[in-house]
């Protein structure tokens, strides 16, 4: 009885070990399978690729700047005339630049990013405080972006009006614009102080001069 009791026990021992036994090679090569199957992970793209797009965008504004000369920031002087009629009379910075050109002038900003046109009127006629007036036609200019004796040409003059009219195209930043101006005094015109407003405005090139 004790020997049978004995065998039976060592075979119990032996079917628990086999079954260990195959527990730990079933779950060991499970392991490694896995790790056979997982590992092209680990060196590539398995699935397609995608892409998509947008637009990247911007917009620069035009951007222009004027600023008048010392001498036609003072005004536009003709001075005082004691004889009637006078035609042509000149303002007094017309011929005191260097190579007696014009330092009556505008300036365009050398900042700016696009060429502009100059634009000039007159608010009304010359006028005095007795309400006198020297008409609008009697008052003319000339311009040109270089000056000397000849240039601006007395021969190119036009009158003043009160819309704005071109008096310079597509100038570029940082260059200059030089007038000059005549006034034209009929016989018989009273006496007395007469002003008026001139106005001059820059607008992109190609662009109108508007009211």
């Amino acid at each position: 009885m004790t020997k049978r009791v004995g065998w039976f026990t060592i075979v119990l021992i032996l079917v628990i070990l086999i079954a260990l036994v195959l527990l730990i090679l079933q779950n060991t090569l499970f392991n490694v399978s896995l790790s056979v199957m997982e590992a092209p992970r680990s060196f590539g793209i398995t699935g397609h690729a995608t892409e998509t797009s947008t637009v990247s965008n911007v917009t620069i504004e035009k951007f222009l700047s004027i600023s008048m000369c010392t001498n036609l920031a003072s005004g536009i002087v003709f001075g005082n005339v004691s004889e009637l009629p006078a035609v042509n009379i000149n303002a007094s910075h017309n011929y005191d630049g260097a190579s007696s050109g014009s330092t009556l002038c505008i300036n365009v900003s050398d900042d700016g990013n696009t060429n502009i046109d100059l634009c000039t009127r007159a608010n009304a006629a010359l006028t005095s405080l007795a309400l006198d007036t020297i008409e609008l036609g009697n008052e003319s200019y000339s311009n040109s972006t270089t000056t000397n004796i000849t240039h601006p040409i007395l021969g190119d003059d036009v009158a003043l009006t009160t819309s704005y009219v071109k008096s310079g195209n597509s100038i570029a930043g940082g260059n200059v614009n030089y007038y000059r101006f005549w006034l034209d005094i009929p016989v018989a015109q009273p006496s007395g102080d007469y002003n008026n407003t001139v106005y001059f405005k820059g607008v992109t090139t190609t662009l109108a001069c508007g009211a």
